[in-house]
């Protein structure tokens, strides 16, 4: 019975809680305040892990055998097709190639990246700088790119006619690319120097 009435206490001063209002502080009160600024961060980023919208996976690995909105991202003999991810692609020049960055996908977290200002003090004197600090560990989770060069900025299936929406002269080819499962660990901060 105690803990009840503790309990009915409590909760009828609740109200006047929810009733205070922030108050104004003057120089002096404020001068005796301390804290800490900045930003701590967590997040999880889910690149395509279950493919693009711009294709549809076909049921071989068989690109003369795909219809024009069908592409497999799988790695050359799978006997399985693969769904694809994400393609950014830039060029360098107005008459130049395209610099791929193909199959983007799969799962990335990270915990604790911070961002805070600090004050560096040197030979030169005082200056702000913006801190970012890098989390304790970055998780990836079926991780996929392939970077390359390509004739086009948009895939195109070389295997099919263009009356079938292909396109024969079509170029790609992939410098390097990746598969990343696991975890990295970081430590530090990078600097960043405000200039005028």
């Amino acid at each position: 019975m105690t803990c009840a009435r503790t309990a009915g206490v409590l909760l009828s001063l609740l109200p006047a809680l929810a009733l205070a209002e922030m108050q104004a502080l003057d120089d002096s009160a404020l001068s005796e305040m301390s804290g800490q600024g900045g930003v701590y961060l967590s997040g999880e980023f889910s690149i395509n892990k279950d493919g693009g919208v711009l294709w549809g996976t076909p049921t071989t690995n068989n690109p003369a055998q795909w219809t024009a909105n069908q592409r497999s991202c799988a790695l050359a003999g799978a006997a399985t097709p693969e769904s694809c991810g994400m393609r950014v692609a830039v060029r360098s020049g107005a008459n130049a190639g395209w610099y791929v960055l193909d199959n983007l996908k799969g799962i990335f977290s990270f915990e604790g990246l911070t961002l805070d200002t600090r004050t560096l003090t040197s030979a030169g004197g005082e200056r702000d700088v913006l801190a970012l600090g890098l989390p304790n560990e970055i998780r990836f989770k079926d991780g996929n790119f392939a970077f390359g060069v390509a004739s086009q900025g948009g895939w195109k299936n070389e295997a099919l006619s263009a009356a079938n929406g292909g396109d024969p002269s079509y170029q790609q080819t992939n410098i390097f690319s990746a598969r990343i499962d696991g975890s990295i660990r970081m430590q530090g901060s990078v600097l960043i120097f405000p200039s005028n």
